[in-house]
């Protein structure tokens, strides 16, 4: 089985087609014809992760964010994703990405997040996903999402508001996304990362933005690989590596 084989399944799931024309998802790092002992699955390819699939004697890693995101002009040791390449390399490994493609997927990290806050019959729309909930304000919700998807903490604006349909946007989706939900018909916008002028608007329209953080409304995607992988290739080892959240809260220390 080649690392190709493994890529292919992904790019079913989640088509390159699907990606945003900023993004750079697909194959980074490595060779796609070489036999894949096994994969990990994670949000950011670290050193810790190159790690641990070099622990687990796994040549292929599949993460949710771009190793290369924009186009650099040297990759050397003084830097961390320099440090990081030369290891990759050393060892055999490969780096895969699905970005704005699994976001975008019917059975990508939008459509995941919407469902484990409750959401129902949920589906895609406009760089998001749309579904429906239960009758709750958007403090309730803000709650719910905060300790569903990440660390219990969450910002929200007009909280007083009640919710019956959410718009879900995982990652950085505070720009002009909760312009997005009001189009269709969304009482309140869910996401991971809000600008702050974003906040402002909404806040005096009196519209519903939730944002947990760009890291709780994706680590999912560790699981959400790792599920379409096992679902093809049962006999392959298949890691989740989930990235420590990169920060503490203060709840934390």
């Amino acid at each position: 089985m080649k690392i190709r084989d493994i890529t292919d399944i992904v790019e079913r799931a989640c088509p390159l087609e699907l990606a945003e024309d900023w993004d750079n998802p697909g194959l980074s790092i490595g060779d796609a014809d070489a036999e894949c002992t096994g994969v990990v699955t994670c949000l950011d390819c670290t050193p810790e992760v190159c790690e641990r699939a070099k622990e687990e004697g796994c040549n292929l890693i599949l993460s949710h964010h771009p190793f290369i995101f924009r186009p650099v002009s040297s990759l050397t040791a003084d830097t961390v994703r320099g440090r990081c390449a030369a290891m990759l390399m050393r060892a055999g490994i490969s780096v895969y990405s699905a970005h704005t493609n699994l976001d975008a997927a019917e059975t990508g990290l939008c459509v995941r997040a919407a469902e484990l806050i409750g959401g129902r019959n949920a589906r895609i729309a406009e760089g998001g996903c749309v579904a429906e909930t239960k009758e709750i304000t958007a403090a309730e919700l803000a709650k719910l999402a905060a300790r569903t998807l990440g660390d219990g903490t969450a910002r929200v604006t007009a909280p007083e508001k009640t919710v019956r349909r959410i718009f879900v946007v995982t990652g950085a989706g505070g720009s002009d996304e909760y312009l997005a939900a009001a189009r269709r018909n969304a009482d309140a916008l869910i996401t991971g990362e809000v600008k702050h002028h974003i906040f402002t608007e909404a806040s005096i329209l009196g519209f519903p933005v939730i944002e947990v953080s760009h890291y709780d409304s994706e680590i999912m995607c560790c699981e959400v690989l790792s599920d379409m992988i096992k679902s093809e290739f049962r006999d392959l080892k298949v890691v989740k590596a989930p990235n420590s959240r990169p920060y503490k809260t203060l709840e934390e220390l």
